[in-house]
């Protein structure tokens, strides 16, 4: 066994001691991916797979948390399951789970699951093309150049126009901040720039008033 798969194994080996589990799952899909891998490097790799999976059992067990793999069969589920799984991603590393993210986009999901999904690709910033089908109409884009929700420019100061005008009315200024959100989620994997806050703020208090006068 080269210097490389003896480094390679005993880094996986590292990860799964740490408890570093997505780590070890992307080293581990990524190795046996490998057009050539070397019989006793393969046997090695396949032992170490099924550590992960033990561990990944019982991590999920302890903390009464869904683990990726679990997250991932949700993603292929109702609207529900497929917001809950997407919710839950981000506090996972996505790279080791590109493709079948990359596979989950095309097959045009639930919209509000996959901006959760796009957002948390451009948190972790992965370096990967992917292509959404929305309703039929396709978005190629690189998660690693899309603007998480968390960093929109046009965010707080929307947010504050927001403020200012509906200060007197909390119950409708919380309403407004939801709305907001939604609006810059829904916008992925384009994003709104600080000029674009005027007329953003403005759109939300249109629907807001359209929602009011519905309930009325």
């Amino acid at each position: 066994m080269s210097d490389y798969y003896e480094e390679i194994i005993t880094e996986i080996s590292t990860c799964l001691q740490n408890g570093q589990l997505d780590d070890a799952e992307y080293l581990l899909k990524r190795e046996l991916a490998m057009p050539y891998i070397p019989a006793a490097t393969e046997e090695k790799l396949h032992d170490l797979q099924k550590e992960l999976i033990y561990a990944r059992s019982s991590r999920a067990k302890e903390k009464g948390e869904k683990s990726l793999a679990e997250l991932l069969h949700m993603l292929k589920g109702r609207p529900a399951s497929q917001l809950a799984a997407a919710n839950a991603l981000q506090k996972h590393n996505l790279r080791a789970c590109v493709r079948e993210l990359q596979d989950y986009l095309q097959k045009d999901p639930v919209p509000e699951a996959a901006v959760l999904v796009i957002d948390a690709l451009a948190e972790q910033e992965i370096s990967e093309e992917f292509v959404w089908n929305r309703d039929g109409v396709e978005y190629s884009f690189f998660a690693d150049e899309v603007v998480p929700v968390s960093r929109c420019q046009a965010t707080g100061p929307a947010a504050a126009i927001l403020q200012q005008k509906l200060a007197r009315n909390p119950s409708a200024l919380n309403m407004a901040m939801t709305l907001l959100a939604g609006k810059i989620y829904m916008a992925l994997p384009l994003t709104y720039e600080a000029e674009e806050a005027g007329p953003l703020a403005e759109e939300v208090i249109r629907e807001l008033n359209s929602m009011l006068e519905t309930e009325n």
